[in-house]
């Protein structure tokens, strides 16, 4: 998985190729594309902000007691 800002890159990317071609198909394509990078780089945000969330209830390393 890219992290949110290469897909945030990867959006700017399509939208500038979206802006720069001639046949609406393309545009509508790139468009498309880059509007499912935006989602993408969102999703990774939030599942950034989950692990973190959940490192807090994750079972912590028990150190090992010596006898005695």
């Amino acid at each position: 998985m890219l992290d949110a800002e290469q897909h945030r890159r990867n959006a700017s990317a399509f939208a500038v190729r979206a802006a720069s071609t001639t046949s609406v198909d393309e545009q509508d394509h790139f468009a498309r594309m880059a509007r499912t990078s935006e989602l993408l780089a969102k999703n990774a945000d939030w599942l950034k902000s989950i692990d973190g969330f959940l490192a807090d209830w994750r079972p912590k390393p028990t150190t090992a007691r010596s006898p005695g």
